[in-house]
């Protein structure tokens, strides 16, 4: 539940919306937590992919935001079941999660600039993953291998 002392940025209200406006541009495909956390990073780095401009700053250590999110998203993604702006589904492969009935309605409030634009990332990372299919989850997905370890031999050089 939200509380006060949850935060607004870099927490599970942050996340949670951007987690709502992917499963919107996705609808009416159900996704799983790991193609939710690979299209959470991707979606305010759409540059390193060929997309429109990123929404948040390149820098050096931002691979290193894909490996944190992961548990702000699971709480991200409860935080929205709760208040029913996403269904949970049974899928043959595991646990996939979808946008609810009233999401539509939701997203349509969100109206500040960076919401607009992330939710015109969010189509255009929909549009290439219906365009493309799994090959664009696996691009991203090996792209981001590749810049984990070239950070981490950076770092182990940087470090002795």
């Amino acid at each position: 539940m939200i509380d006060e002392s949850t935060p607004v940025f870099n927490g599970s209200v942050e996340i949670g919306l951007r987690s709502l406006l992917l499963l919107e541009a996705f609808y009416p495909e159900k996704l799983d937590l790991n193609a939710i956390s690979l299209l959470d990073y991707f979606v305010v780095h759409t540059a390193d992919i060929g997309g429109p401009d990123s929404l948040h700053p390149a820098i050096s250590a931002r691979v290193g935001e894909y490996r944190v999110r992961r548990t702000l998203i699971q709480d991200a993604l409860h935080m929205l079941r709760r208040i029913s702006l996403i269904e949970i589904v049974e899928a043959d492969d595991g646990i996939r999660f979808v946008s609810g009935d009233d999401a539509p309605a939701f997203v349509k409030l969100l109206s500040s600039d960076y919401n607009r634009d992330l939710s015109t990332r969010a189509t255009w990372l929909a549009d290439r993953v219906r365009e493309d299919g799994t090959h664009f989850f696996t691009y991203m997905r090996q792209l981001l291998d590749r810049w984990s370890l070239e950070f981490q031999t950076e770092e182990g050089l940087t470090n002795g």
